[in-house]
C-alpha cells in the first residue's frame, strides 16, 4: 500500500513538472517582446520614413526627411518616423508602448554602442502614438517627449491633419531631444542643459509647486547654457535713443517690422526674430535666433536661411567605384536657383552604415511616452 502511494505522489510531482514547463519556457522569453513574436512585425524599406498607412503628404515627407536627415548628418542620431494603420494588423498586442518597443528592437534604431535612436510610431486606425527612445537617453526624457506628443501632435491629429502634425512633432521632438552624445553617453552640458530646460518647461504646467520644484531644478543644473541663453533673450532692453526701457512685441505685432525674407524664415521655422520697440521716440531693435536644428541653409544670393535642397542620386556608389548626385538648390525667399553635383564616395565592404540603408543595431529599453487623441 505504501508503495502504491510513492508511486501515485512520484506520478503527480512529475505531471505538476510538465505543467510547469510552458510557464517556465513564457518566463525566460524576453520582457521587451511582450511574448508577441517580433516576425509579424513589419521590415523598413527606408531608415527615415516608412508610412504603412499612407497618411503623409509627399510635401511633408520631403520636409521630415530632410530634417532627419541634417539631425543624422550633424548630430549622427538615427531617427525614423514610421505610420500603420492598426497595431492588430501585425498580431493581438495589447497596447502600442510594447509594439513601439518591440519594432525599435527589431529594426535595430540608433547606434549600438550609444543606443541613442529615436523613433515616431503613428497608429492611424488605432489613433494612438508613440515616441520611443533607445536605452541611452535618460529617465529625464520621457515627461519630454510626452510633452511634444501632448502639444505639437495630437492637437493636429485630433482635427485629422496627420501630415502636419507629424511634422510639425518631428521638429520639436529633434529640438527637446538634442544631446551631445560621445562613446560613453551624453556630455555634462547636455544633461545640464536638459535638466535646466525640463524644469523651465514644467513650470510652464502651472501651480506654485511647478514654480517651486522648476526653480530647484534649474539650481541642480546649474542654468546651463539654455538657461543662460533664455536669460539674455528675455532680459529687458534700453532704448539707444533715449535710455527709457523698451517692449517685445507679439509675434503677430513684430512682422509689421520685418522684411519679407525675414517673414520667410519665420514661417519655414529656420530662424526666429524678436522686434523690440520704443514708444518714446519710435526706435526699433531687431534681434535674431538661429534655430538649433533646421532643413534650410544661408542662400548665397539673398543670404537669408530659406535654401532647400534635393539630393538626386544619379550614379550609385559601389565598392569598386565612386558614385555620382546632383543636388538641387532652391530659395523660398528670392527664387534663386541652382544646381551642383557631389561624388558619393566608395562604399567600405565591412560597413553597413545608416546612409547605406540600415539602423546602426541600437536598442530600447522601452523609454519614451505615448499618447491617444
Amino acid at each position: 500500500m505504501r508503495k502504491k502511494l510513492a508511486q501515485h505522489g512520484a506520478m503527480k510531482r512529475l505531471l505538476l513538472i510538465f505543467c510547469l514547463i510552458p510557464t517556465l519556457l513564457m518566463a525566460q522569453q524576453d520582457p521587451v517582446s511582450n511574448t508577441k513574436a517580433t516576425g509579424d512585425l513589419p521590415e523598413y524599406t527606408s531608415t527615415y520614413i516608412n508610412d504603412f498607412a499612407g497618411i503623409i503628404t509627399p510635401e511633408a515627407a520631403e520636409n521630415i526627411q530632410n530634417m532627419l536627415e541634417n539631425v543624422r548628418k550633424e548630430r549622427g542620431v538615427e531617427m525614423t518616423v514610421v505610420t500603420i494603420r492598426s497595431r492588430h494588423d501585425y498580431g493581438d498586442w495589447d497596447a502600442i508602448e510594447p509594439f513601439a518597443t518591440a519594432l525599435f528592437n527589431k529594426w535595430g534604431v540608433g547606434n549600438a554602442k550609444r543606443n541613442d535612436g529615436i523613433m515616431i510610431l503613428v497608429a492611424w486606425q488605432d489613433r494612438d502614438m508613440g515616441i520611443e527612445l533607445g536605452a541611452g537617453y535618460p529617465p529625464i526624457f520621457d515627461d519630454r517627449v510626452k510633452r511634444v506628443i501632448d502639444h505639437h501632435f495630437i492637437p493636429w491629429f485630433r482635427d485629422e491633419k496627420y501630415a502636419e502634425g507629424i511634422e510639425a512633432g518631428v521638429a520639436e521632438t529633434i529640438k527637446r531631444t538634442r544631446l551631445e552624445f560621445t562613446d560613453d553617453g551624453y556630455t555634462t552640458s547636455s544633461r545640464l542643459r536638459a535638466e535646466a530646460e525640463n524644469a523651465l518647461d514644467s513650470t510652464r504646467s502651472g501651480g506654485i509647486f511647478a514654480w517651486i520644484f522648476g526653480a530647484m531644478g534649474l539650481a541642480g543644473g546649474g542654468l546651463g547654457l539654455f538657461g543662460i541663453r533664455r536669460w539674455r533673450r528675455n532680459r529687458p532692453r534700453d532704448c539707444d535713443l533715449c535710455g527709457r526701457k523698451m517692449e517685445r512685441l507679439s509675434e503677430q505685432s513684430d512682422d509689421d517690422y520685418l522684411s519679407h525674407g525675414q517673414k520667410v524664415e519665420e514661417s519655414l521655422k529656420s530662424t526666429d526674430y524678436d522686434v523690440w520697440y520704443c514708444r518714446h521716440d519710435d526706435h526699433v531693435m531687431i534681434e535674431r535666433y538661429k534655430k538649433w536644428v533646421s532643413g534650410f541653409g544661408a542662400c548665397p544670393n539673398c543670404d537669408f536661411l530659406t535654401l532647400h535642397s534635393q539630393r538626386t542620386v544619379l550614379t550609385s556608389a559601389t565598392t569598386s567605384s565612386t558614385g555620382m548626385a546632383r543636388v538641387d538648390y532652391s530659395c523660398r525667399n528670392c527664387q534663386h536657383k541652382y544646381s551642383e553635383k557631389v561624388v558619393i564616395p566608395r562604399k567600405s565592404k565591412s560597413s553597413s552604415s545608416s546612409s547605406s540603408g540600415s539602423f546602426g543595431g541600437g536598442s530600447s529599453s522601452g523609454g519614451g511616452a505615448s499618447g491617444s487623441w
